[in-house]
């Protein structure tokens, strides 16, 4: 079996974490973290991957909501861990009120997943260009975005993209 993300604290022996992991759906959050240029376009900051699944696809920061951690300081903690910043939801969305909801049993191999996400704008510290989960980050224009992407990222982008054409935001 491929290597998978296994808690650091390995307070569980990893063949149980395998197995639970398998049969119990893993609340997680997703975070897209958008600018906008001096020109006033949006853009989207995106990883490309580099473990299973789903390596060399490009898709959003994020990770599961571990035991007696709220929403806002998972998105907290996967924006600092992952990417070196501290991030500000977007409104109108809030750390009870997500972007979207995704509960998507088969698009990852590993696990049944259900994500939370997020909309966000960086506000403090330098971008990681490279992590433990990822080989590279890259903002890109939401009208060229790359072609390959893990996991339900692409629906998420779309639905965005679409959700900005009816609503601006201001940044």
């Amino acid at each position: 079996m491929p290597s998978a993300i296994i808690p650091a604290s390995k307070w569980i022996p990893d063949t149980l974490f395998q197995e639970i992991q398998k049969n119990i759906p893993v609340p997680c959050v997703d975070l897209l973290p958008i600018r906008k240029t001096k020109d006033g376009k949006i853009e989207a900051l995106l990883i490309k991957r580099k473990i299973y699944p789903e390596q060399e696809k490009w898709g959003l920061i994020g990770g599961r909501i571990l035991k007696n951690e709220l929403t806002k300081e998972t998105i907290k903690r996967q924006a600092k861990e992952e990417l070196g910043v501290s991030v500000k939801i977007v409104p109108p969305w809030t750390g009870t009120n997500p972007f979207a909801v995704f509960n998507d049993p088969v698009s990852d191999k590993q696990k049944h997943f259900v994500a939370l996400t997020y909309i966000v704008f960086i506000t403090k510290g330098k971008i990681k260009t490279t992590g433990p989960e990822f080989s590279e980050a890259k903002w890109f224009q939401l009208n060229n975005l790359p072609r390959m992407f893990s996991f339900h990222h692409k629906k998420v982008l779309a639905m965005f993209i679409n959700y900005i054409t009816a609503h601006p935001i201001s940044l």
